[in-house]
């Protein structure tokens, strides 16, 4: 394998992580989980005031800026790899 070829799909794994890992998040009356890195696209509530709760807050649009960014920078590896080896 080349080294660009590892190195897109260390991206990929990454990007998945990223996307994917909720990071709890707790400030008072409230518990939730954000998901997406650098965006946030989602928001898992766990905890308000009133007691337990299940609900997704889901920002259709940070998503797709993510996924972009992401896509965007495992298409781009290839290029700075063939460039600084030559």
């Amino acid at each position: 394998m080349k080294k660009a070829d590892i190195l897109q799909l260390a991206a990929s794994i990454l990007m998945l992580v990223a996307l994917l890992y909720g990071r709890p998040v707790n400030y008072p009356d409230n518990v939730n989980n954000q998901h997406g890195f650098p965006l946030v696209w989602g928001t898992h509530q766990l905890v308000t005031i009133a007691g337990p709760v299940d609900y997704w807050m889901v920002s259709l649009t940070s998503l797709a800026l993510d996924l972009m960014v992401w896509i965007a920078l495992i298409l781009v590896i290839p290029l700075i790899v063939n460039y600084t080896d030559s």
